[in-house]
């Protein structure tokens, strides 16, 4: 079973070098993306187990046309409310700039049980980001 990293995130560019640290750094584990919540809910749904870390965005943009109906992509919080009917099991990196979304994200799964780390994608966010995953990674279970 290929173990990987989930994230979520809409921001084309930003998911561009997300993919590319962790590929850089981790060339062993999969990742995996996602600009909308209905869509990584779903997957998570049957894939939980091989994720070993996951990354959430909160804001995800405006709704769109999807299969000719509106449809819309969500927050992180969406994808939050689904892990804690869950079992805790790897650890959650907050990264948003929406202060009082991420909040609620963060205190949701630290209630329920999970490992959560918050970075704000601004300035050195690229950096953080890596070393925040890169000492996650390497943190013994």
């Amino acid at each position: 079973m290929n173990k990987l990293i989930a994230i979520l995130e809409d921001d084309e560019r930003r998911a561009g070098w997300m993919y590319q640290g962790i590929a850089q750094r981790f060339p062993d584990l999969d990742c995996i993306i996602f600009d909308n919540a209905t869509d990584m809910i779903a997957w998570l749904k049957d894939s939980l187990e091989k994720v070993v870390l996951m990354s959430l965005d909160h804001d995800l943009g405006p709704n769109s046309e999807r299969d000719g109906k509106t449809f819309d992509p969500g927050t992180g919080r969406d994808v939050v409310n689904f892990l804690i009917t869950q079992k805790a099991r790897f650890p959650v990196i907050i990264h948003t700039t929406n202060h009082i979304g991420g909040d609620g994200m963060r205190y949701a799964l630290e209630d329920a049980g999970w490992t959560v780390k918050r970075v704000v994608p601004f300035d050195e966010f690229k950096e953080e980001w890596v070393k925040m995953v890169t000492n996650l990674m390497e943190e013994p279970v």
